[in-house]
């Protein structure tokens, strides 16, 4: 699958800004502990969004899913961050680890495009459309029909209207690729977290 070039530096560059300024999450004699911690509670969240989707839950997974997703990309930008070298913002808007948009694009890195099990088990197209709802804001708008009543079109919705089990799936399918693409082999643990997330995918992917 192709890479685009252009979203690719984009992201990168996003990805720099991101590390050089805002809130410094690690304490500097304790990180890789904290990291580790981050990833057992990214984990916690992936395998809830499994067990919702395995319930029929699909909305509440999806929404989860997105929020590993988020977690994710905080818990990278993190380990950059350092108390005298990060630059500390005035505003708490001003930190894009606080922005579902940015924690999208940061998260949902091209490299994905590149690889194989998650082509392989939705196609090329609907990758690429999930890479495209990091762009453009698709995903913050899924985040919020998949908890929340609403009117679409002058007709009342819940959020099963608007979030069926393929997306759901497809979500979840996205948020163990992140992982595995963003924090797999950081630290030991994550490779032992890694034997579980395998499991779903597995599981997911012939659901």
């Amino acid at each position: 699958m192709a890479v685009d070039g252009g979203v690719a530096r984009r992201k990168i560059k996003l990805v720099i800004e991101a590390t050089l300024r805002g809130k410094v999450f690690f304490s500097k004699d304790n990180y890789i502990d904290e990291f580790n911690r981050g990833c057992d509670h990214v984990a916690s969240l992936i395998e809830s969004a499994f067990h919702l989707y395995q319930l029929g839950f699909y909305p509440t997974s999806a929404f989860i899913s997105i929020t590993a997703i988020e977690e994710i990309a905080k818990l990278e930008i993190a380990i950059y961050r350092h108390e005298g070298t990060t630059e500390p913002l005035r505003h708490r808007r001003q930190d894009y680890l606080f922005s579902h948009k940015a924690k999208h694009s940061i998260a949902l890195q091209e490299t994905i495009a590149s690889g194989t099990r998650l082509r392989e088990v939705i196609g090329e197209e609907r990758v690429r459309e999930l890479l495209d709802m990091g762009e453009t804001g698709r995903l913050v708008e899924i985040r919020e029909k998949s908890l929340y009543v609403n009117v679409v079109n002058g007709k009342f919705t819940i959020p099963s209207d608007v979030v069926s089990k393929l997306d759901s799936r497809d979500l979840l399918l996205l948020a163990l690729e992140v992982w595995d693409d963003r924090l797999v082999g950081l630290t030991n643990h994550t490779y032992e977290i890694d034997e579980r997330m395998v499991r779903i995918f597995e599981c997911v992917k012939n659901s």
